[in-house]
């Protein structure tokens, strides 16, 4: 006896009926206590994220928050201070925050009872297990953390640009047989192309974009107009990757003296003179 295609229907409706419900009951109820605790969701710059992950105690503090009657240049009235210890000596210590979005809707923090550290796989019978589940606040506010252009963070992010392209490559000198002169002779076209090739690959290796922003302000602080093919030699970096970081720190003259030229943006001008300004301050103080 034949089924017809309502009958069909009915019985796979009641069927997704079935596993939902039994799905709920495995899942429980979601515990509501905490939905009114209003929370700030901010985004921090990776590194510091992973300086914090290490940090496995309860109540430690990381740092501190200021909050200014009036705002700086950029805009921002609120500032972090990471702790200036010897665990964060490779990190900046001093951070402007900046509030992207006053009024998040329909945003929450949810936790599980689950150690975040262990490791399951999805075939597991722990991953089939339910597992508590509790909202633990409401997002009030959505901010984005970034360092402050100082003389201190320049010198970090210049030494992990330097540490980052160093050559880790080592000559080992070879013995002077017969066998090793034969292998070289052997291997010289071998060996050009490959280090033709090791040349493209270091010249195309692309670099976090923060990093590589660092590295441009440095370029600028030099000199205040660089050309394209020119910050192209410099950043040794891929050439579409370059333009999209560039357009969002400079832009292009397209007349006058510096004609197709790259300037930074009054912004960033601003920064750079200020810190520059700052460090000229200090040197003259130390001379006195």
């Amino acid at each position: 006896m034949g089924l017809s295609d309502t009958e069909t229907g009915a019985k796979a409706d009641v069927r997704q009926a079935k596993s939902e419900s039994e799905l709920e009951d495995e899942l429980g109820e979601v515990n509501m206590d905490e939905l009114g605790n209003k929370v700030w969701l901010v985004k921090v710059p990776a590194f510091l994220a992973e300086k914090w992950k290490q940090t496995h105690e309860d109540g430690v503090q990381l740092g501190k928050m200021r909050i200014y009657e009036r705002p700086d240049s950029s805009g921002s009235n609120i500032s972090v201070l990471v702790n200036d210890t010897a665990e964060n000596k490779d990190i900046p210590k001093e951070y402007r925050m900046q509030v992207s979005n006053e009024r998040v809707r329909n945003m929450f923090i949810f936790s599980e009872s689950r150690d975040p550290r262990a490791i399951v796989k999805p075939t597991s019978v722990e991953a089939n297990k339910a597992v508590p589940m509790a909202i633990t606040g409401t997002v009030h506010h959505e901010c984005t953390v970034t360092p402050t252009y100082t003389d201190e963070y320049k010198r970090i992010m210049r030494k992990r640009v330097l540490d980052r392209h160093k050559n880790a490559r080592k000559v080992q000198p070879m013995h002077s047989s017969e066998y090793s002169r034969s292998m070289l002779a052997a291997g010289a076209d071998m060996f050009d192309t490959a280090q033709k090739k090791a040349k493209t690959d270091s010249r195309m290796a692309r670099m976090e974009r923060q990093d590589l922003m660092n590295l441009i302000f440095a370029k600028f602080e030099k000199f205040p107009y660089w050309s394209f093919q020119g910050l192209l030699e410099e950043t040794r970096q891929p050439t579409a990757y370059l333009r999209e970081v560039l357009a969002d720190i400079a832009r292009l003259n397209k007349s006058g003296p510096y004609v197709n030229t790259y300037s930074l943006k009054p912004e960033f001008r601003k920064a750079s003179a200020e810190a520059a300004k700052a460090k000229a301050s200090a040197e003259k103080e130390s001379d006195d």
